[in-house]
């Protein structure tokens, strides 16, 4: 008996799509959550699956973080640097060689 489809064309059929379906399901559960939690700007957990917010540590340390130099450091260190004053190198007529 002649049919379109014979056992074997079924069976590689069926596996081609579990095939299919598993590739689609891992990139479902692991592959797209990843891509669209680093996306956002967040670390992507992949031992828990999960998308976590990175947090400053001054958040849960309660110590702010100094944005500006303390009013103690010097005023010239705030200004412009000075100018340098032409060192004197001496050349082998001026050492005595």
């Amino acid at each position: 008996m002649l049919r379109i489809f014979t056992r074997v064309q079924l069976t590689y059929l069926g596996i081609f799509v579990l095939i299919s379906a598993g590739l689609w399901a891992y990139e479902a559960i692991f592959v797209w959550p990843a891509q669209k939690c680093e996306a956002a700007g967040a670390w992507w957990n992949p031992r828990d699956h999960e998308c976590d917010t990175p947090l400053e540590i001054w958040r849960f340390t309660g110590r702010t973080p100094h944005l500006t130099p303390p009013p103690s450091a010097p005023a010239a260190a705030a200004g412009p640097p000075a100018a340098a004053a032409p060192s004197r190198s001496a050349t082998p007529a001026q050492s005595g060689h």
